[in-house]
């Protein structure tokens, strides 16, 4: 599979309006293609001015359309005004057991531990955005209050897999019988799935978040991305937000184990130095964040044909953002980057 060099496409969603709902950032994408649509579900920023200074509201926005570049132009739709819902960094795929499509986010739990909880949502009609039923918690046996993050769920014939971050290096799972999906994760064993650190010319790094796998059937493998993130020099904390990069693991199986995809420990599956436009000239972002591929199909199973790659990703230049930036302000937008 070819990595060391992404064709990177204009950007296919940018912040809407200054009264937009996403009028600051749009990102974290989930995309599938279905019935000759596009449908493309992500993560709103908006800023208000209540006032007493200016406020920042996280959300969920939908778009869909049938082309890739016409979801600029599209009617977006805020899902979280919509259901009345705390909604953030959404997944979208069809159970195809019981005929529904299912959006898998998480929710705010203010002043409590853990901070973030996983939801769901389901909808018969994937083409009706108000068709989309109240987001319901995902039950788990998680035993402690520790943090976690970017809930991605994939299922192979017989289970389906939970997996999310814990920001410091660890990508954790769970599993049930497919046929008590959502609910049996309730009885399910965490278990850390892999653990990532390193060292580059730019500092010391860890797998911080945004695990996403997919299936790839031309080998029969599976393919898991992963957000690799440096130390923020102001903050002193993991998760500078301007330089950020993919790295890739490989497996037979999701139960694991996982290997690194690429050559060297120090080389990247994806990031700012191998991101070229369509003309070749270099691209301006610089990084890549929050890769969600353009599947083949559009089921639990989350499959891609090869490994010729097309994945939806944010990013934004951020050669002039300094270091004690607000994350709030951050300009996200959505291109498209392609291997072949």
């Amino acid at each position: 599979m070819k990595y060391k060099e992404w064709t990177v496409s204009k950007p296919i969603l940018q912040a809407g309006d200054q009264n937009a709902f996403d009028n600051v950032a749009v990102k974290d994408p989930s995309i599938v293609y279905y019935n000759g649509k596009y449908h493309l579900f992500y993560t709103s920023k908006r800023a208000k001015d209540k006032g007493n200074g200016v406020k920042y509201e996280t959300g969920t926005g939908y778009v869909s359309a049938e082309t890739l570049e016409g979801l600029a132009t599209a009617q977006r739709y805020e899902l979280t005004e919509i259901l009345d819902a705390d909604i953030i960094a959404p997944q979208i795929f069809y159970f195809s057991p019981p005929k529904k499509w299912y959006l898998i986010a998480h929710r705010r739990n203010q002043g409590k531990k853990p901070s973030l909880i996983p939801i769901y949502m389901t909808n018969t009609d994937i083409n009706n955005v108000y068709g989309w039923s109240k987001p319901k918690d995902i039950e788990t046996a998680k035993s402690n209050d520790k943090f976690w993050i970017d809930f991605w769920v994939i299922c192979d014939d017989d289970k389906a897999h939970l997996f999310y971050s814990d920001q410091k290096g660890s990508v954790l799972r769970m599993e049930c019988p497919i046929g008590e999906f959502p609910h049996g994760f309730a009885k399910a064993k965490e278990e850390v799935a892999l653990t990532i650190k390193g060292r580059d010319k730019n500092g010391d790094w860890i797998m911080f978040e945004a695990e996403h796998v997919f299936r790839v059937k031309k080998p029969g493998k599976y393919l898991m991305l992963l957000e690799g993130a440096y130390f923020e020099p102001a903050k002193k904390r993991y998760g500078d937000a301007r330089n950020r990069f993919i790295l890739a693991m490989v497996a037979d199986k999701l139960e694991g184990p996982w290997a690194r995809f690429e050559d060297s420990d120090n080389e990247y599956f994806a990031s700012a130095c191998n991101l070229f436009n369509e003309d070749g000239s270099k691209s301006n972002y610089t990084q890549v964040s929050h890769p969600e591929l353009i599947r083949s199909g559009y089921d639990q199973k989350l499959e891609i044909e090869d490994f010729n790659i097309r994945m939806v990703f944010q990013s934004f230049d951020a050669s002039h953002v300094p270091s004690d930036y607000d994350y709030n302000e951050l300009p996200w937008e959505l291109a498209v980057m392609r291997n072949y």
